[in-house]
C-alpha cells in the first residue's frame, strides 16, 4: 500500500518545459500549466512556491473537503496570489483523482461555475477587422462614461436581448502576454498592450453555452465618430 507521503510527491508531481521560448509548470499528470516564464530561473521559483503549499494534509484530505475548500475559494473577494495557487493546485489533484477513477475531470468542477469571464474590451491604437481603431485615452474615457451611466448589463450582438451583467472594469496599465484558448484551434499567445481595458462578465444561463462552445469570443463596443477624408500633399508622404 503507497504511504501518504510516497502519494503526496505522486500527486503533486509539477515539471517545467520549454515551450516556444518560455519555460512552463506543468502538472504531468494533467497537463495544467501553472504558469509560464520568459526563463528557467522564474519557473524554478514558481515551482518551488507550488512545493511549499503542496503538503501532505491536502493530498490526505477526502475529495468532500477538497471540494468544499474549492468552492470556498471560488467565494474569495480578494484572490491574491496564495489564494490562487491554493486553488489551482486543489483543482488539479481534484482532476487527478478523476482521472484515476476514469471520470471526466472537470465533471466535479461543474456546480461550481460561476459563469464568468474576464477579457479584453477593445485593444486600443490596433486596427480592428471594421479596419477602425482608437487611441488608449480616447477608449478610457469612453470606458468611464459607459460605467458612469449604471447599466451594467450585456447585450447580445447590440440587441435588446441581456446577454451578461458586467461585475468588474479595469484598465491595466502594463502590457501583458495571455496564452488564449480557443475552440477547435488550440492555443495561441497574444500581447496585450499597455492601457488595454478588461472587463469581467457574469453571463446569462442561455449564453453561457454559447461561450464555452467559442461561438462568442468578445466584446462589440459601440461609438460615433465623424469619417474627413484629405487630401496630403506629396511631401507628407514622403
Amino acid at each position: 500500500m503507497e504511504t501518504g507521503e510516497a502519494a503526496a510527491d505522486e500527486a503533486m508531481s509539477k515539471v517545467i518545459r520549454e515551450d516556444d521560448g518560455q519555460f512552463c509548470v506543468i502538472s504531468e499528470e494533467t497537463g495544467r500549466s501553472f504558469g509560464c516564464y520568459i526563463s528557467r530561473e522564474q519557473a524554478e521559483e514558481r515551482l518551488a512556491q507550488i512545493e511549499s503549499f503542496a503538503n501532505k494534509n491536502l493530498f490526505d484530505a477526502a475529495e468532500e473537503t477538497l471540494q468544499r475548500w474549492h468552492d470556498e475559494l471560488h467565494r474569495q473577494t480578494s484572490v491574491t496570489a496564495a489564494v490562487a495557487t491554493a486553488h489551482d493546485l486543489i483543482e488539479d489533484e481534484l482532476a487527478i483523482r478523476s482521472l484515476r477513477k476514469g471520470v471526466d475531470p472537470y465533471a466535479v468542477f461543474k456546480r461550481a461555475e460561476q459563469q464568468y469571464t474576464l477579457g479584453p474590451v477593445y485593444i486600443p491604437d490596433i486596427e480592428d477587422a471594421h479596419g477602425e481603431f482608437t487611441d488608449a485615452d480616447t477608449l478610457q474615457k469612453a470606458m468611464w462614461d459607459w460605467v458612469r451611466k449604471g447599466d451594467r448589463s450585456i447585450y447580445l450582438q447590440h440587441s435588446d436581448q441581456v446577454a451578461g451583467e458586467m461585475v468588474e472594469v479595469l484598465t491595466f496599465p502594463f502590457p501583458i502576454q495571455a496564452a488564449l484558448n480557443v475552440p477547435g484551434q488550440g492555443q495561441t499567445r497574444f500581447d496585450f498592450p499597455a492601457d488595454t481595458p478588461y472587463m469581467g462578465v457574469i453571463w446569462s444561463e442561455e449564453t453561457w453555452p454559447l461561450i464555452k462552445a467559442g461561438e462568442i469570443r468578445g466584446y462589440s463596443i459601440g461609438g460615433k465618430a465623424q469619417r474627413l477624408e484629405v487630401e496630403l500633399p506629396e511631401t507628407a508622404l514622403i
